[in-house]
């Protein structure tokens, strides 16, 4: 389920939400991170799996919530026999107030793991019945129960409960078409390249965000640091370690779905990639 985009107000800071997403997860999803300023809270609604943060994995049940950052990079694995159902929120902050204790306690917690708690889970279930039913005025009270959202986060980041009445996000700021156009952009280029690895080139990619090749090529080194055929490579290679780890699948299937020509092709760029052979990776 995807929806409109929604911006407002957290203290001083503009918050900009190009997804809201309620997604079962039946295959792995592969190592990645995201862009500048660009955050992904994920809350398991139902099933088992793990998740990889860094190097480290962590399992994950109804209930568990993580938040992942700017470059930090994350896989996803659901449980062969009970796949994970998970509400998903990718956010932008921009227009960061360096004084708002609200974001900077966001900018510090660029990777976060633990229970979500009973006001998180009312919150979501809120949010999914508000965007599923659409019931007048539902635009309006969205951004509302995301920042709420939000804030219920940053109060388990700082581990404790404020006393008194709560804050409610003040009306949203205008943002500039461009902005808002660009941070979409972000959104579709990470969907891309964790979806569309595989086959995807410059131009057609550059025909998915409406900009020209070269225009693309300097959004990239812009947000990412990176080039395309640099991020193609590293979510080719993402991809393919994480089904090396994760599946039973040949090797000659996995290089199929990873978009090379051959076996041979797959095996001498996963070994400059990551210093060993796919057969070797596997056997550990």
């Amino acid at each position: 389920m995807k929806i409109e985009n929604y911006s407002f107000t957290f203290e001083n800071t503009i918050i900009h939400v190009p997804m809201i997403s309620y997604r079962h997860f039946s295959e792995p999803l592969p190592r990645h991170s995201h862009s500048k300023n660009a955050f992904e809270l994920h809350y398991v609604t139902a099933g088992k799996g793990s998740v990889v943060l860094g190097n480290t994995v962590y399992p994950l049940s109804p209930g568990i919530l993580y938040i992942t950052g700017p470059n930090i990079a994350h896989e996803q694995l659901p449980d062969e026999l009970e796949p994970l159902t998970e509400f998903g929120l990718f956010f932008i902050i921009s227009e960061i107030d360096s004084k708002s204790p609200l974001t900077s306690l966001f900018i510090k917690n660029t990777m976060w793991l633990g229970d979500a708690g009973k006001e998180i889970d009312t919150l979501v279930y809120t949010i999914l019945e508000e965007t599923t039913d659409k019931k007048l005025g539902y635009s309006q009270k969205i951004p509302l129960l995301l920042a709420e959202l939000l804030i219920e986060c940053v109060r388990i980041f700082a581990s404790r409960r404020q006393s008194g009445e709560r804050k409610r996000p003040a009306p949203s700021k205008t943002l500039s078409v461009d902005q808002l156009q660009e941070e979409n952009t972000l959104l579709v280029i990470d969907e891309i390249f964790l979806c569309r690895y595989a086959d995807i080139t410059l131009e057609q990619l550059a025909g998915n965000i409406g900009l020209s090749t070269r225009q693309t090529q300097r959004l990239l080194n812009k947000n990412y640091n990176k080039s395309f055929s640099s991020m193609k490579l590293e979510a080719r290679m993402a991809a393919a370690e994480t089904l090396l780890r994760n599946s039973s699948l040949k090797i000659t299937e996995i290089s199929n779905r990873t978009g090379y020509s051959s076996i041979e092709h797959f095996s001498n760029a996963f070994k400059k990639f990551y210093g060993v052979s796919p057969g070797q990776y596997r056997k550990g």
